[in-house]
């Protein structure tokens, strides 16, 4: 499990993969290894396996837990927006007037970010708590979310272990709003949901 971890902290979900893989075999009970094997092959495409891994999180966990919240979300996002996917310019839905989209490009000191997971997820609290989109860059590091509920949300690209992005996003009825990720609102540089330390 520690070098699972460590994978994951590094962005290698292959490796991740394989080590979790291995741990749920030998030790079938294993609640985190679940989670993060679901966590990984969400990462790597692998839609199948992950919405077998997030039902067995909602299966065995406590439905308060973070973990069975996320998957509970990836899972209903999957089955309500089956469209939902990389942006490639084209809109996922017939946009409506009273929804909002929130457009952008992501990119690092290296260059664009393609096939960058990003999670557009709404703060707990607020009429949009149970609001979750997610999708992939596409080729030149660009996104769009459509169709999105106004309201206070989280834009990340991480769902375990450290984000390059946390931002919060307020959304307007209507409105398109466009936001770029880049190293100038990088979490090293700007975490709008700081991890309470211990």
């Amino acid at each position: 499990m520690t070098e699972a971890r460590e994978a994951m902290g590094r962005h290698d979900y292959g490796g991740a993969l394989a080590l979790l893989r291995n741990v749920v075999v030998r030790e079938p009970a294993n609640f985190e290894a679940h989670y993060r094997l679901g966590v990984s092959a969400s990462h790597l495409d692998q839609a199948d396996e992950a919405a077998r891994e997030f039902e067995w999180i909602v299966a065995h966990g406590e439905a308060a837990a973070p973990e069975v919240q996320m998957a509970r979300a990836w899972l209903a996002s999957r089955t309500a927006r089956p469209a939902s996917g990389p942006a490639h310019g084209r809109e996922e839905l017939a946009a409506t007037p009273e929804m909002a989209s929130l457009v952008g490009r992501a990119v690092d000191s290296a260059g664009a970010k393609s096939r960058l997971q990003l999670f557009l997820k709404g703060l707990p609290g607020t009429p949009v708590a149970h609001e979750y989109h997610s999708l992939r860059t596409d080729q030149q590091g660009n996104f769009r979310f459509t169709n999105v509920a106004p309201g206070e949300y989280m834009l990340t690209n991480a769902v375990a272990g450290l984000p390059a992005w946390r931002l919060r996003v307020s959304l307007a009825k209507g409105e398109r709003l466009t936001l770029d990720l880049s190293p100038a609102n990088q979490a090293t540089v700007r975490d709008d949901f700081p991890e309470p330390r211990p």
